[in-house]
């Protein structure tokens, strides 16, 4: 019927841009690897705007001739692969021969180029995918790429860019990576007129990794060097001690490409398993040398991920890697470790050949997967098992009738507090005025790992205790909202904290917000920062552990700046508290007594339940009585 055909060129182009240029980030990786692979030693970016005014990219690589420069601008146009076999063993970043053409087809594009040899560069000018202009000019040796007004010619495209300070975020984040990458060419970041991203070139690795990270962060980190079977591990890692709340900070250059490989993040958890609590993660950065036909880099359109021809041999080898380093660490032989990390004398699955396989592809090799025990509980043949009981998470009403005569008293969840003798669980609590329950309410104990058991006029009552202090907290800081002048707490020593530069530059955007929750942080100079006073009844804790989580969620989530200080008080919330193991019998009067006052006491301050009830009738029918 003749219904199918062959799409525009100019259509094609757009279409294609989409699967390279996702956002301005986007664009500038594309441009300066393509820098990297012309042999530049000096890279500077300067963007306005969050990149969708303008984007520039300066190099001082091989640069181009009049010849070249125009033919870069057609699809699949490469000097990087010839023929079908090198597409199984790239040495360069770039290879396709998309980047240039994409980004030309959805923004207005100039482009100045001159090889060292030549007097004259040469500029092409190039409006939505239409090269207007081709002329020479002045230019030092190198390249000059500008993209000005991106997707302006896609308008429904343009509208879910974010708002300029996120993409501003993005982009650093995307250079910080390239640096890392490369610590042997020198890059600067100007963003809106402000340098906010300069190192120099240097053959010393941690150099780099202290100017980029942060000396807290480098400072809490170890050398890795191993090599086996052909495959070189080097770089540096976190000790077990400093961790992050998300895996951001596990950077991955394979062959000198800053990517995403799961079978290196399978080998980190690995590494780490009994080492870091469930939902933390070790920084890593970690830099893997091995033949160009073991890695496949040709699996995503933006090049972001790679994968291994031999995913369970690498991973023994990064998993080996950073277990030399560990164990160096702790001072132990390899038996000696061995026998700290599985004492049970069980088959290690990082270490066992006969362990399933793993690809990169699999569930099992997610980064974000835990370990889950084989819980094997055969009952008897003749005894049937009854069907469990239905926790509900307390809506409302509540389960007892609350008591509004005395006023809510603010303690310290996790202060010292006298030694007091320990007791039955199931003996009363001690009960003052000060911190006693709603008529109705008794406080049995506790319950398990991180739970109180209570009882109300119709059931039991059981309270996550790490939940309830989080919404404890949050109310707190809601309170300091809604005042003038808000409760804080000044600190005895001041806490210094040095940041990465993406970290330093996210708080201080947010400095006004944590003032209104009862922070006072000054910047120090350079990436540092001082806090001098805190929340009146913070809970003691790493303040430099609880301000990078705090930063990593306020990364990771957009909101208005409307919404920044009620956001930044569920954030914080959430990484101030540091349950103890034990709560003596006065702190869990005082945490359900103070639970039982908040304005909203059913949830926490993510909307996940505090407390269940199992109502009377619930263990009636469970009886059968």
């Amino acid at each position: 019927m003749g219904i199918i055909k062959i799409l525009p060129a100019e259509v094609a182009g757009r279409i294609a841009a989409g699967e390279v240029i996702e956002r301005p980030a986007s664009v500038i990786k594309e441009l300066v690897e393509n820098s990297i692979d012309a042999g530049a030693t000096r890279i500077r970016v300067v963007t306005e705007q969050g990149g969708q005014k303008l984007m520039q990219v300066v190099d001082n690589g091989r640069g181009m001739d009049r010849e070249d420069a125009i033919m870069c601008l057609s699809a699949h146009a490469t000097s990087k692969i010839s023929r079908e076999g090198d597409v199984g063993q790239i040495v360069t970043l770039g290879f396709r021969g998309e980047a240039l053409p994409s980004i030309s087809s959805v923004s207005r594009f100039e482009m100045q180029t001159r090889m060292a040899d030549s007097l004259t560069g040469t500029e092409v000018i190039v409006n939505n995918g239409v090269i207007q202009d081709v002329r020479d000019c002045g230019c030092a040796p190198g390249t000059s790429i500008k993209v000005a007004w991106l997707f302006g010619n896609l308008p429904a495209r343009r509208k879910f860019l974010k708002g300029p300070a996120t993409e501003d975020d993005h982009i650093q984040e995307m250079i910080l990576l390239l640096a890392i990458s490369r610590p042997d060419i020198a890059f600067e970041l100007v963003q809106n007129g402000r340098s906010v991203i300069r190192v120099p070139a240097s053959n010393d690795l941690g150099t780099r990794i202290q100017l980029l990270l942060g000396a807290d962060a480098f400072a809490a980190m170890l050398p890795v060097d191993y090599e086996e079977d052909g495959i070189h591990v080097r770089g540096f890692i976190s000790k077990p001690g400093f961790t992050r709340s998300n895996r951001r900070d596990q950077r991955v250059v394979v062959n000198g490409r800053a990517a995403s490989a799961e079978t290196v993040f399978f080998a980190i958890r690995e590494a780490y398993d009994a080492l870091v609590m469930k939902g933390r993660y070790p920084g890593v950065v970690l830099y893997l040398d091995l033949a160009p036909d073991r890695v496949d880099v040709n699996v995503h359109p933006a090049k972001r991920e790679v994968r291994f021809r031999e995913p369970m041999r690498v991973a023994k080898v990064v998993g080996t890697a950073l277990r030399n380093a560990l164990r160096n660490l702790a001072g132990l032989d390899a038996s000696s470790w061995d026998e700290m990390q599985n004492p049970f004398g069980e088959p290690s699955s990082a270490n066992n050949d006969a362990s399933p396989t793993l690809t990169d592809t699999t569930p099992d090799a997610s980064p974000n997967s835990s370990p889950q025990p084989d819980h094997h509980a055969i009952a008897p043949p003749s005894v049937a098992m009854p069907a469990p009981i239905v926790f509900q998470p307390i809506q409302s009403p509540l389960p007892f009738a609350p008591s509004e005569s005395q006023p809510p008293v603010h303690s310290e969840l996790e202060s010292p507090l006298p030694n007091a003798p320990v007791s039955d669980w199931r003996m009363a609590q001690p009960q003052t005025a000060e911190n006693a329950l709603p008529d109705g309410i008794r406080l049995l104990g506790p319950l398990h790992q991180g739970y109180l058991l209570a009882e109300g006029r119709e059931g039991l009552i059981v309270v996550n205790v790490r939940a309830a202090s989080q919404r404890i907290l949050f109310e707190r800081m809601l309170a300091n909202l809604k005042q003038k002048k808000v409760s804080q707490q000044p600190l005895l020593i001041p806490v210094t904290i040095n940041l990465a530069v993406d970290e330093a530059r996210l708080l201080a955007r947010q400095l006004e917000h944590f003032a209104s929750l009862g922070y006072t942080i000054e910047e120090f100079g350079g990436n540092a920062f001082v806090i001098t006073a805190v929340p009146a009844n913070l809970p003691d804790s790493d303040l430099g552990t609880a301000m990078r989580d705090i930063l990593s969620d306020l990364r990771r989530d957009t909101v208005t700046n409307r919404q920044s200080a009620m956001h930044l008080a569920q954030t914080a919330s959430r990484h101030a508290v540091r349950v103890k193991q034990e709560l003596s019998p006065m702190e869990q009067q005082t945490l359900l007594r103070d639970l039982l006052k908040c304005e909203m006491p059913y949830a926490d301050a993510s909307g996940l339940p505090t407390m269940v009830h199992i109502t009377y009738s619930e263990l009636q029918k469970r009886f059968k009585s």
